[in-house]
């Protein structure tokens, strides 16, 4: 039995094509989430069933030490019994303490080099990324890479060979088609990379483009923490809008005009897409993000400056779509299946 363990929103659509593989072939997975963002209500979107365990730890250090304790407990107490072949994450610490302690060998797949990597080198069993990040780049982060197994395209493009454009998305979503729609996430204010840079230029983006005419703003929220980054006057401008409840993401950045981040995983959706895609990201910048960026999918916004040079325009959106690595999803699934087998 495979153990997912997805502690934030972009795990969801990440690992729904393997867990769907998984119960097309009627073998045993079981998967815990942590209570964060919009994971919850994307593993209910997509009827995925699972535990919902633990919640995230918060800004201060202290806290997010005793909670890595505490949620590696409660995960141990969750997966007591199980007959757990592989623990699968996309960087969850907990779960990868959790499965240290309990003797199940545990994979976790990263694409971001500069995260800290103590934890994942010590107690996982294989750090599975992209085969495009250099072993130069992965050294230099401190990662041990006798643990490192690669897959052949971004993590994104696992499940965007799925992806099918909607008709009536924005009609459904109380969005008129005419408008130019900017599709802003807010930076992760709670993650471990945040730099405060990338609060200021997420509020240059909507102060800028909310003056702009036929323009809509639409923030796509991750905590209650984002509203609290916004002064009031911009709060009351009429094209400000918070995205209500939960959507399938991919269908929503198909949908834009422009998308902007101050995270990685949505922006990379968006430019593997083809849509017009800004970063508002400060922290270090990672390989993937560099590699779309000299590959003219990604610009990144560095200060208030480069955001007044950007010039929202309507895209045309239509039904025809062309990606790349159509075949990834079964290829990590196989790995997967592979080192599962092994032990």
């Amino acid at each position: 039995m495979l153990w997912f363990d997805l502690d934030n929103s972009p795990h969801v659509p990440l690992f729904r094509p393997i867990i769907k593989r998984l119960a097309d072939e009627k073998m045993g997975y079981f998967v815990t989430a942590r209570e964060f963002a919009q994971t919850e209500g994307l593993l209910d979107y997509w009827n995925i069933p699972h535990s919902l365990i633990g919640k995230h730890g918060g800004k201060n250090k202290v806290k997010k030490v005793l909670n890595l304790v505490q949620r590696s407990v409660q995960l141990g107490y969750a997966v007591k019994g199980k007959n757990i072949s592989l623990a699968v994450s996309h960087g969850s610490r907990t779960q990868v303490f959790a499965a240290f302690m309990m003797g199940i060998p545990s994979v976790v797949m990263l694409d971001y080099e500069f995260t800290e990597s103590r934890i994942f080198n010590y107690f996982s069993s294989y750090l599975y990324m992209p085969a495009i990040i250099p072993d130069n780049r992965l050294k230099e982060a401190g990662f041990n890479l006798k643990k490192v197994l690669r897959y052949n395209g971004l993590k994104e493009e696992i499940y965007l060979a799925g992806f099918r454009p909607e008709l009536g998305f924005r009609e459904n979503c109380g969005l008129s088609d005419d408008v130019i729609l900017v599709a802003i996430r807010p930076p992760a204010v709670l993650g471990n990379y945040h730099d405060t840079r990338s609060e200021r230029l997420f509020l240059a983006c909507l102060s800028e483009f909310s003056q702009l005419p036929n323009t809509h703003i639409l923030i796509v929220s991750r905590t209650g923490e984002d509203k609290k980054l916004i002064p009031e006057n911009l709060l009351k401008r009429a094209n400000i809008t918070f995205l209500q409840g939960v959507v399938d993401g991919l269908q929503l950045i198909w949908n834009s005009d422009v998308f902007i981040s101050g995270g990685g995983t949505m922006n990379r959706e968006s430019a593997l897409l083809g849509v017009p895609t800004y970063s508002i990201f400060s922290g270090r910048k990672p390989y993937v993000d560099e590699y779309l960026a000299e590959n003219n999918r990604i610009k990144f916004l560095e200060d208030e400056t480069s955001v007044k040079n950007v010039v929202p325009q309507k895209r045309k959106i239509s039904q025809d779509i062309s990606l790349k690595h159509s075949g990834l999803a079964d290829e990590v699934h196989e790995t997967l299946l592979a080192l599962a087998q092994k032990h």
